[in-house]
């Protein structure tokens, strides 16, 4: 078996403010994290405030990719993305330059996750089209197919799709990673499974998905591969998804990790854990579960 990465996915809204986010990556960084994730939205469904502590009547977010360039500059290792970012809420040609150049402000420790979107109030509250979930897919490959071509094509790049038109457009610098930042997938259906075996490193599904569905994304995926890697991380809430004490954890991720998965990400987002406590417990979870499987 291959050593196992953990990860943290950040709130980006409720109690947690810009330097209580500074302050929890940094200790992530320190205690050997492999990726930190934040979330890219305007805003989020009222239980997600109700849930951390936060004030449905202001549903704050902080800027995912902004936010993302910031700790950047504080952190050293740990690698950086969003989990994830909504491509159809983009102008392709600028995503890719803001990460591109996130990626040379980190170093080259961009993961660019990316989706279709999924909350659509959001989506209609700024004027963002929202339409079925397989046009929102097409829309999603799209823009990446733009991104990419804009990241790793030598010259100007001339793009003419169903949804984007670009035209002798130049662009540089290139991204620091070769050939391009690792591309991470949200969610679990085929389709999803389908653009992460052509395009992508990884698939993120939503966090405390049953045991019964992700052995039956693995399944997927591994069919789907023709034994190409793919990571699988699954995600857990904390202290709900994932338990409340070292026991608790290692058996919670014990069952994730045969069936398939080769990373786990802390999710503390969605409950109401302040910084402080978030940093008690990675160094809990760091100083306990680490060394069973990063040393395997």
């Amino acid at each position: 078996m291959s050593p196992i990465g953990f990860d943290v996915h950040l709130p980006t809204h409720g109690r947690y403010g810009y330097k209580d986010i500074v302050e929890v990556s940094i200790a992530a960084d320190r205690f050997g994290f492999y990726n930190l994730w934040i979330g890219d939205h305007f805003y989020l469904p009222r239980r997600f405030y109700e849930g951390t502590g936060g004030d449905p009547s202001r549903p704050d977010k902080l800027d995912a990719w902004t936010l993302l360039s910031a700790l950047a500059c504080y952190t050293e290792r740990i690698r950086l993305g969003p989990r994830v970012s909504p491509l159809p809420f983009y102008n392709p040609g600028r995503l890719a330059k803001m990460v591109a150049t996130v990626d040379i402000i980190s170093g080259g420790r961009v993961n660019f996750g990316i989706g279709a979107g999924w909350f659509r109030r959001e989506a209609i509250s700024y004027g963002i089209g929202w339409d079925s979930h397989e046009e929102r897919i097409s829309r999603m490959i799209e823009a990446l197919e733009v991104i990419l071509r804009l990241w790793t094509t030598d010259g100007s790049v001339t793009y003419r799709g169903r949804y984007h038109s670009i035209v002798k457009a130049p662009f540089w610098p290139k991204p620091l990673q070769k050939p391009h930042p690792p591309v991470w997938f949200g969610g679990s259906s085929d389709r999803i499974v389908e653009a992460a075996v052509k395009y992508g490193v990884g698939i993120l599904p939503t966090s405390n998905l049953s045991i019964d569905k992700f052995r039956d994304l693995a399944r997927r995926v591994s069919e789907a591969s023709m034994g190409r890697r793919i990571h699988l991380a699954p995600s857990f809430t904390y202290p709900d998804g994932l338990g409340g004490k070292p026991s608790e954890w290692g058996s919670r991720i014990e069952e994730y990790i045969e069936a398939g998965a080769d990373t786990i990400i802390i999710d503390f987002s969605m409950t109401n854990v302040p910084p402080e406590k978030a940093i008690s417990m990675m160094k809990q979870f760091s100083e306990t579960i680490f060394p069973e499987y990063t040393s395997i």
